[in-house]
């Protein structure tokens, strides 16, 4: 049986028990897509693997791959950053957690995303950073992923009537902006505030790297932050554990 040897960096967004030491990875490459990796005895604390595969690490990772099986196996692995401080804290966890399952639901098998992965990676980075605002990094990781997977597809006219002011009312489900005549027709529609709109334009069409650039009142954060889930769970169609989970811990602060 041929073996394709295969070099990749990718962050590891999901890991499984897989018996006694071993563990099942997904990893988000930005040269394959999501990839699943069966990484044997990384579990026993002499393998010196076990930090280039913890959760959320981003490590380069030396693959072979036989036959017909999906799974990756993995042959070396070189920590290239841990982002151990999002592990060491409940909060940053739940977070960060979430990120990576939206990720896992956008990027597809095999099917390579450079820019969502570059973004999961830019905004693991932001986790990490001192006083930053939790609620605003999500906002962004969520308006900017719809963006860049297609399902905002026009921010700047009404996706009823075209018209490109007074648009005050937003679609979860449909993505799009309208004004208060068509949004009647709409009975999902969020009513938002011209600054709303301004911020969510900003993050879908700002530079990489630059998204994050902007501020807001914490107020208004927390409200954008809660279409922004809104958003992703009516456009990706599906509910997510995470965000529930993650719900329950920002409820203790």
């Amino acid at each position: 049986m041929l073996l394709a040897i295969v070099d990749t960096e990718g962050i590891v967004t999901k890991e499984t028990k897989y018996g006694d030491s071993s563990r099942i990875l997904t990893v988000i490459s930005r040269e394959l897509g999501k990839i699943s990796i069966l990484a044997g005895s990384v579990r026993r604390g002499k393998s010196g693997l076990l930090t280039a595969t913890a959760m959320f690490s981003h490590s380069r990772f030396t693959l072979f791959k036989g036959g017909s099986s999906s799974l990756y196996k993995l042959n070396e692995g070189e920590l290239l950053h841990s982002f151990a401080p999002l592990r060491e804290s409940l909060e940053e966890m739940a977070f960060a957690s979430y990120f990576c399952d939206v990720t896992n639901c956008i990027i597809q098998e095999e099917a390579p995303d450079p820019p969502q992965t570059d973004l999961l990676l830019r905004t693991l980075y932001m986790l990490t950073r001192p006083d930053e605002d939790f609620e605003k990094i999500k906002a962004v990781f969520e308006f900017r992923s719809l963006t860049i997977a297609g399902l905002f597809p026009n921010l700047r006219q009404c996706g009823g009537c075209g018209r490109v002011d007074g648009l005050h009312y937003l679609s979860p489900t449909e993505g799009c902006i309208y004004c208060a005549k068509c949004a009647a027709s709409h009975a999902d529609t969020i009513q938002i505030t011209d600054s709303m709109l301004a911020a969510i334009s900003y993050i879908a069409l700002a530079e990489d790297k630059k998204e994050f650039s902007f501020t807001m009142q914490p107020t208004a954060t927390k409200y954008l932050s809660e279409i922004g889930e809104r958003c992703v769970e009516q456009l990706l169609e599906k509910s997510f554990k995470t965000l529930s989970y993650l719900r329950r811990v920002t409820s203790l602060g």
